[in-house]
């Protein structure tokens, strides 16, 4: 395991208990260059600077046998992601940061706007509001210095590995394979530095590439003195968006599967699908589009995106804490008009033989001109840095026309793009009900999801409807019976604290229901009422029955509750949240 990916795997084991988590890695590495003023109460004014590792972890060639040099002391003893850190405990041994390296820099104070004890970003002006910046833990600190440290000797080292070979080889054109490939702050420096008139790298350089080889050398490899003629299909890249093209009826089906939970409009003029979600976008929200195939590899190409305004940097963390529930210090990358993209990032003399056309399948990390650094603020990294995706319209029309429109709404020819997924630990969207599963569980945090022709949007929990005081035609409604989503399993759990004090939780699992989670299947209740409400919540109870269920149950069979008067004003509140909740986690409708 003596591979310069081998290693930078293990330095990802090491910060984030995960080999795989190498991109997570890359992202931390820049943070070594800034800083942070400590402003608490009390307290003297602070400067927080990460250490960077003196002693290289790798060194030497890559092509002389014996000379490579790898320390992994530094990797050594307690991985990062084990180390108690004492700054995310309060005064009383309260964990207060679940997130051992959620930090960023934001200093943005702007108006605030709560909506249960949660950041909401604010419609009428256009940006998000958002708390002031939050420092890095002790352990968040060492392990900047340690991603630092490895993402600086992987380039020293591969720098010098294809400068090396170019030289013995005089070739011009770089092609990139492996896992490696897949830093896209290495390639940026290779295809910038090295002078190569054409650079190529896949969009599925590592592991998942290796069957678009094999099939490639089936079709026209052949065997020593054997030639081949490649079919036309091989005379260029292949495209990216090669995964299954869902049908029109699984995504009719996968709607029609969540339509209690779903407001749907169905729109076939391609335009007007385009300028609802530049309206959204720019005015501040969040959108997801699933479009035709899906990408191959690792990188969301606009097939499968969750898109949002560039321009607007507290959607960093209003995206990464609330939409994608990740840490705070990830970035995120622009997809930039290909024609537009030399006047906003340092492309170098690379640009020109690529039309632009950097790197179509976001490969490169870019500068950010500095001129226009304060106008896309969330897609500036903290080195000011960019993982660029260039689009162009031979390669993806309905996208080159989304940021087509936004550029002329706005002035910026680019909008943020991130993977369309929004569960921990879970790939980009596959299928439709992926889909629509991924846009419920976001919980109202992307405000639209474009599929095909629906353009979706989450459906409010309907209380007059549910008390039967919706208007319709003149006349008021009957009341709905509120109904469970599918069958459900309930189990109890009980612990004690180090005081004696103990603590019972019911969950219950419900694999029926659209937000369903394989990989985490129970969902905790509130409390034991809302557990008893999801039991009764089998379709032939209205609000009044479920009312004078609970009266039964504790004993008081003669109360009638007829009127909304009579009732026990502070349990039917109570219920009617609790309900509320249940349908907003898709496990009742009504």
């Amino acid at each position: 395991m003596d591979s310069l990916g081998a290693l930078y795997s293990r330095a990802s084991s090491h910060i984030f208990g995960d080999w795989n988590a190498c991109g997570k890695a890359m992202g931390l590495a820049p943070w070594q260059d800034h800083a942070w003023d400590s402003e608490k109460e009390g307290e003297m004014k602070q400067r927080i600077i990460p250490e960077m590792i003196d002693t290289p972890i790798v060194e030497g060639t890559l092509y002389i046998d014996g000379d490579l040099k790898i320390n992994r002391m530094s990797m050594k003893g307690m991985p990062f992601i084990s180390r108690v850190d004492s700054d995310m405990f309060d005064d009383e041994g309260n964990m207060i940061r679940t997130k051992r390296y959620d930090f960023d820099d934001n200093d943005y104070k702007g108006p605030t706007e709560e909506k249960d004890g949660s950041e909401e970003k604010s419609s009428e002006s256009g940006s998000t509001t958002i708390a002031e910046k939050q420092l890095p833990t002790r352990v968040a600190l060492d392990a900047i210095g340690l991603a630092a440290r490895m993402q600086t000797d992987l380039e020293t080292v591969g720098m010098d590995f294809v400068k090396h070979f170019k030289e013995q080889t005089g070739e011009t054109n770089l092609c990139l394979a492996g896992g490696v490939a897949l830093n896209s702050v290495l390639n940026g420096r290779l295809c910038r530095e090295l002078g190569f008139e054409n650079a190529f790298v896949p969009p599925y350089p590592g592991d998942d590439g290796v069957a678009v080889g094999c099939c490639a050398y089936g079709l026209f490899g052949g065997q020593a003195g054997e030639e081949k003629t490649a079919p036309k299909l091989w005379n260029e890249p292949l495209s990216p968006y090669l995964g299954p093209l869902p049908t029109l009826a699984e995504m009719t089906e996968a709607v029609a599967w969540a339509e209690p939970w779903l407001d749907v409009e169905i729109i076939k003029d391609e335009k007007r699908r385009i300028d609802i979600l530049v309206e959204e976008i720019s005015s501040g929200g969040v959108v997801a589009i699933y479009n035709g195939r899906s990408e191959m590899g690792p990188r969301a190409l606009g097939h499968r995106s969750i898109l949002a305004d560039p321009r607007e940097k507290g959607l960093v963390r209003f995206i990464n804490e609330f939409v994608k529930k990740r840490e705070s210090f990830r970035p995120f990358a622009p997809s930039c008009l290909a024609e537009e993209a030399s006047d906003w990032f340092d492309l170098g003399d690379y640009a020109a033989a690529a039309n632009n056309n950097v790197s179509p399948f976001m490969s490169l990390t870019a500068q950010v001109t500095k001129s226009k650094r304060d106008k896309i603020p969330a897609v500036t990294h903290v080195d000011g840095s960019s993982r660029l995706q260039t689009v162009t319209p031979e390669a993806e029309p309905f996208y080159h026309k989304l940021i087509s429109a936004f550029y002329k709404a706005t002035g910026v020819p680019m909008v943020l793009n991130t993977s369309f997924n929004t569960l921990k630990s879970e790939p980009i969207v596959e299928t439709p009900r992926n889909a629509v599963r991924s846009f419920l569980s976001s919980m109202g945090t992307i405000e639209i999801l474009v599929m095909g022709d629906y353009v979706i949007r989450r459906k409010d929990a309907n209380v007059r409807r549910l008390l039967g005081e919706e208007q319709k035609n003149g006349l008021m409604t009957q009341p709905s019976f509120p109904i469970r989503a599918g069958a459900v399993d309930y189990k109890n759990t009980f612990t004690v604290d180090k005081d004696d004090i103990s603590e019972t939780k019911t969950v219950v699992r419900m694999p029926g229901r659209p937000m369903h989670n394989p990989k985490d299947e129970w969902f905790e209740l509130v409390d034991d009422l809302e557990g008893q409400l999801l039991g009764l919540c089998d379709g032939s109870n209205g609000v009044n029955e479920i009312m004078t269920q609970f009266a039964a149950m504790t004993g008081d069979e003669n109360q009638q509750f007829d009127k909304i008067t009579d009732y026990d004003q502070v349990l039917f509140e109570n219920i009617i949240r609790r309900l509320i909740r249940l349908n907003e986690h898709t496990l009742i409708s009504w």
